[in-house]
């Protein structure tokens, strides 16, 4: 994984931030979002019908839609670098996005912007192993099911697995999300509303439908080949990891988001690796969350 690069611009005081996972050279990607509130750009092109030729960084953040400006300052950063495909003489540097909902957390006053997000990107240029309350992850809650008096930190944190064949598969995830955060493994609840004490607490409970948002978005980067159809059946699987270590996930009040990265020529079967993408997905939202504590 010596491609990818990871960087952070946090607010501590205002518990808002952005993470920057910068790409060496343009890489395969898609994306598949299965929330129903999601904060996104350029991830159209990510679809296996669009001609992207590939993605050169991608930029989570909070702020809500306002974080979305994050991006400019990763796409400054990578045309100083003589980064992105050529278009008429210029440089054009594609960097999707996804941010979450922060706002209520902290100061909503304060936001990633352009220069924020190309601090992440500099900040990227010395491994940062970070995790918890940082960068997109700083202003993150989970278990918001029975009002945000209640609910729980969220976080940042990121898991890296060798598979099949010494395949890398990696993921980074950040936990923001409407329902409780549950180990599979253990059927105990990890972070989660006061009172929910149990995995079946959004079930057994008198929930709160927010006036705000929630989301679980993340990255899941791989050595192996993937064509952008490739790209997308293992998102779709990665979510799979959501829906085991989330309850509930994918409701009309997350953004839910996951993008999957190829870097390399290794070969692994499709099914398989998806797989492999949900069991880091599950792992990793649950270390977000438990980093943060």
């Amino acid at each position: 994984m010596d491609l990818v690069q990871v960087g952070h611009w946090t607010d501590p005081a205002a518990r808002t931030g952005c993470t920057a996972i910068v790409l060496g050279r343009s890489c395969q990607a898609s994306v598949h979002v299965a929330g129903g509130a999601p904060g996104s750009q350029e991830t159209d092109l990510l679809d296996p019908s669009c001609i992207a030729p590939g993605v050169d960084a991608i930029v989570l953040a909070g702020g809500s839609a306002f974080g979305l400006e994050a991006a400019s300052g990763a796409r400054k950063y990578l045309e100083e670098k003589g980064r992105g495909f050529r278009a008429s003489g210029a440089r054009v540097p594609i960097v999707p996005a996804a941010v979450i909902f922060d706002l209520a957390t902290g100061d909503g006053s304060v936001r990633p912007g352009t220069k924020e997000g190309y601090t992440a990107c500099v900040a990227s240029e010395h491994p940062d192993r970070r995790e918890g309350l940082v960068g997109a992850g700083a202003g993150a809650t989970v278990g918001k099911y029975m009002g945000l008096d209640n609910c729980s930190a969220g976080g940042l944190a990121s898991r890296c697995v060798l598979a099949d064949n010494e395949i890398s598969i990696g993921a980074l995830l950040v936990a923001n999300c409407y329902g409780s955060v549950i180990d599979p493994q253990t059927a105990t609840t990890v972070a989660g509303p006061a009172g929910a004490e149990n995995s079946h607490g959004y079930l057994a409970s008198k929930t709160t439908p927010p006036s705000f948002g929630a989301t679980a978005v993340g990255v899941v980067v791989t050595d192996a080949r993937l064509s952008k159809s490739d790209a997308k059946r293992v998102a779709i699987m990665a979510h799979d990891g959501l829906a085991r270590a989330v309850s509930p996930a994918h409701t009309p009040y997350d953004g839910d988001m996951i993008f999957v990265v190829s870097t390399g020529d290794k070969q692994m079967e499709i099914a398989r690796l998806g797989a492999w993408a949900a069991y880091m997905v599950e792992r990793t939202i649950i270390a977000a969350v438990t980093k943060s504590a």
